[in-house]
């Protein structure tokens, strides 16, 4: 058996110091509790609909959220989404 080299995905935004520590609280809202729309964190925090878009436009800059075109959806993931292609390519493996 060979070995292998484990990648978590999960630690890299968390210790990303471009992310303010309001956009890594958002982003794990979003990953963890299954929040379909960036609005629904306003149930669960003091933040404002302008805060959270800053969050979102913050977190878009640092390319941890983008905006699919086709489904006229934002997609969020714990790597950069330079990345996800490439994780997705080695899982399938």
């Amino acid at each position: 058996m060979g070995n292998f080299k484990v990648y978590r995905s999960f630690d890299e935004f968390l210790k990303d110091p471009n992310l303010s520590l309001r956009a890594k609280g958002f982003l794990t809202m979003v990953l963890t509790n299954n929040i379909t729309t960036g609005f629904e964190v306003e149930n669960y925090c003091t933040d404002t609909k302008e805060d959270i878009k800053d969050i979102i436009l913050e977190l878009r800059i640092n390319h941890y959220l983008r905006y699919n075109e086709k489904d006229n959806t934002l997609e969020a993931n714990a790597m950069p989404y330079e990345k996800w292609d490439k994780v997705k390519d080695l899982l399938d493996l």
